[in-house]
């Protein structure tokens, strides 16, 4: 993982972290610190947000500090990296100063970019990108995502005058999350992956009263990823009804089914209708 690369000069970080756990109080504990030391941090993601962002420590060397705090370039303090034997961060998602959050990977709280984007209902501009790589990558036949769409999905990184950014920022989250495990070969996290897929669907319904397909099908897999089978068969069934024709939850659909004769039909269903998607051609 990158982090862990210039997190190197924090290797000897000692593993107590005193009060500093999840469910925290951010705020209080960064007072504590009398005399703040800062450092300059690594780039944790892409976004413009992060770019600059601080370390501060209690001690004038950070490999003294059994902790370091997490600062935008403004100062605002958004959570903390801790070293133990497993490195991880506490973040504070929600703007509280509640460390909501424990992650291998960093992720950029959705409020960060929230309390300075143009919140406009008006412009669709990301619901349709949204839905324009679904149509590249999980509903057409073979993966056709163009560098047209990667350039547009890049720009809400850094172009801070796109309307809606905060949508397109936990849409990344998400894909870092199951981008880093599945290279690891581990398990997504559901107790992440759920959270930020309702914080998205939540957003979109508040913008343009209706989930993105993508965003449904990907709530969906993170349901099947905690073992929660029955909610997962629920949310797919009823994602069917607003999008009947989505080859990714028909496939999903199928797999959950209960009864072993409605589920061979609707396989052979994929397959006489859909034979050259490929997830049908991977059942």
């Amino acid at each position: 993982m990158r982090y862990i690369f210039y997190f190197l000069i924090l290797a000897t970080l000692s593993a107590s972290a005193q009060n500093l756990k999840q469910g925290g109080n951010l705020k209080a504990e960064f007072e504590k610190i009398n005399n703040p030391y800062y450092f300059k941090a690594p780039e944790f993601s892409g976004w413009v947000e992060s770019r600059n962002m601080i370390l501060i420590g209690d001690k004038p060397n950070p490999n003294d500090c059994d902790f370091v705090f997490l600062a935008l370039q403004d100062t605002t303090v958004i959570g903390a990296f801790i070293n133990k034997e497993a490195k991880y961060f506490l973040l504070d998602m929600e703007g509280n100063s509640t460390l909501s959050v424990t992650s291998n990977y960093f992720l950029l709280p959705m409020w960060t970019v929230k309390r300075n984007a143009k919140v406009i209902s008006s412009d669709t501009t990301i619901l349709l990108l949204l839905d324009k790589i679904y149509e590249k990558t999980l509903q057409a036949n073979q993966l056709e995502l163009d560098e047209k769409t990667i350039k547009e999905y890049g720009e809400y990184k850094s172009n801070t005058t796109l309307a809606n950014r905060h949508i397109a920022l936990l849409f990344d989250n998400y894909q870092t999350i199951i981008n880093e495990t599945s290279a690891k070969g581990e398990k997504a996290p559901a107790e992440i992956c759920i959270p930020l897929m309702k914080s998205l669907s939540a957003e979109c319904l508040s913008l343009y009263n209706r989930i993105p397909v993508i965003v449904c099908i990907y709530m969906g897999e993170a349901l099947q990823s905690a073992g929660m089978i029955d909610e997962a068969r629920e949310h797919f069934k009823l994602s069917l009804q607003f999008y009947p024709n989505s080859i990714p939850l028909l496939v999903n659909e199928y797999r959950l089914e209960k009864d072993p004769i409605k589920q061979k039909e609707k396989l052979a269903k994929l397959k006489s209708k859909y034979p050259e998607h490929w997830m049908v051609m991977e059942l």
